[in-house]
């Protein structure tokens, strides 16, 4: 049984630059969401200090990061190449 990637390193173990990079079209759908979750934090941030609430959006924002990254994190963890 063969373990499917969604994410693979960029570059040789050991090189400072330790970065894993989308290669099937769940890891991309995976990066989408992390992109759209920051995007709507922007725009539910961009409204919410238009309309005098600066801190709330703020704190918005942050959750929407916060959650968008730390699921980005985990399922490229998950489900990305192991290291050999």
């Amino acid at each position: 049984m063969s373990k499917e990637y969604w994410f693979a390193r960029r570059f040789p173990v050991g090189d400072p630059r330790n970065a894993f990079a989308p290669v099937h079209w769940k890891g991309f759908a995976v990066a989408g969401i992390f992109v759209a979750a920051l995007v709507i934090g922007a725009i539910a941030f961009s409204w919410m200090a238009a309309s005098g609430y600066l801190m709330q959006g703020a704190v918005v924002f942050i959750t929407a990061a916060a959650v968008g990254g730390g699921w980005f994190i985990t399922v490229a963890t998950a489900k990305g190449a192991p290291r050999v």
